[in-house]
């Protein structure tokens, strides 16, 4: 199939064009994304990067970009440049590898142990005191501090505009400090 053969099919139905060239190309970009992921990748990764590929492919043409005639090199491109971003990501999930004698020769102290184990009861607390904030605070809390999100990025995953998460995270930020004193914790300013 032809940039252009493509194009006409989709003015006629998008749906039917994106079957036809899904069918056509699945079994290419199944190759290209395998070979690339193959050493790093499950299953399930390998198949949502062909999907993110073909989701690429359906966008770039609801735009009407021009692809000049060479839709399986543009194809091939695009998973190419799909997969080894994959590579990338999941490569740097697995380089955290560490071996026996290593692992030994760091074991903790009696000082570290009681030090994680007041760092983990903090944590409890804190994790209980969020979710006594209640709905959307408590999702608002968790989205900043535990995921790092921005306003405009949890205003879009909750449905609320951005200048409004700013506030509900002011407020709240002062409730979990509250609660967090009454539980015996004398917070210092940004400590939080």
């Amino acid at each position: 199939m032809t940039d252009n053969e493509y194009r006409a099919l989709f003015e006629k139905s998008p749906a039917t064009a994106q079957n036809a060239l899904f069918e056509e190309y699945i079994n290419y970009v199944y190759s290209i994304v395998f070979n690339k992921l193959r050493s790093c990748g499950s299953a399930e990764d390998i198949e949502e990067c062909v999907s993110d590929v073909f989701s690429a492919v359906f966008l770039c043409y609801d735009s009407k970009q021009n692809i000049n005639g060479d839709l399986k090199g543009y194809i091939g491109r695009i998973a190419s440049n799909k997969a080894i971003n994959m590579f990338h990501s999941l490569s740097a999930k697995t380089d955290r590898t560490t071996y026996i004698e290593e692992m030994t020769a760091q074991l903790p102290s009696e000082d570290t142990v009681a030090k994680n184990a007041e760092q983990s009861e903090l944590q409890d607390i804190m994790i209980k005191c969020i979710k006594s904030l209640g709905e959307p605070d408590s999702s608002i809390m968790i989205h900043k501090y535990y995921y790092n999100m921005k306003s405009n990025e949890i205003g879009e995953k909750l449905s609320l505009p951005a200048a409004t998460v700013r506030v509900k995270c002011s407020r709240a930020l002062k409730k979990l400090k509250e609660l967090l004193t009454a539980e015996g914790y004398d917070l210092k300013e940004g400590e939080i």
